[in-house]
């Protein structure tokens, strides 16, 4: 049996469902990853900030995940231990991983195409989302004779977890159109004459 086509430029299509899922776990695995790197305050402080949060019923959305994500001990009576804490924090960045994991499987699994960003934002060997200056370092490299030749750039990506390299060359990937060229050759000759 064929698949079916949703039409292109839509946001209800055929697979609108399964986008939806490509996109929550996307966008759940880099927030993961962002709270694991970004929490430079100590764990114990963290831990008990959303456990206050919880009594206080006044917290957003990404708090209330944090929450239920680092302290699974706030149900019994013990006060979370900061080795409890950075215990949950180290949980995250393979949390994240899973769910990258997971996001390309379900893509394989659906035959729908990820977007050039969102393949971009990851690495394909650990699935760690790719931040720059955090978990993984950019360069542009010329490896032509002295760098005389600027077509030869290449945006090099490098995981600081696996090691893996990404290479984008960095300019236009190819000539325009045949149509494109004579359109820019008539609207020259038309300015030349006006002017």
């Amino acid at each position: 049996m064929a698949k079916a086509k949703g039409k292109k430029g839509l946001s209800r299509g055929a697979h609108s469902h399964i986008r939806a899922r490509l996109d929550y776990l996307h966008n759940a695995s880099a927030y993961l990853q962002s709270v694991a790197t970004t929490s430079k305050q100590p764990s114990s402080q963290l831990v008990s900030e959303n456990v206050a949060s919880q009594d206080g019923q006044s917290k957003s959305a990404s708090k209330h995940i944090v929450a239920h994500l680092l302290s699974h001990v706030t149900t019994s009576e013990k006060k979370p231990t900061s080795a409890d804490a950075r215990a949950n924090l180290d949980h995250l960045p393979h949390l994240s991983r899973v769910f990258v994991s997971q996001m390309r499987g379900v893509s394989l699994k659906t035959q729908l195409r990820l977007s050039a960003e969102t393949k971009r934002s990851f690495c394909k060997r650990c699935d760690t989302i790719l931040s720059p200056g955090v978990s993984c370092v950019q360069e542009i490299r010329n490896e032509s004779r002295d760098r005389k030749k600027p077509w030869a750039d290449v945006q090099i990506i490098r995981c600081t977890t696996c090691g893996t390299e990404k290479r984008f060359p960095q300019t236009e990937r190819r000539s325009k159109k045949l149509s494109e060229r004579r359109k820019e050759i008539k609207q020259g000759k038309e300015q030349a004459p006006a002017a």
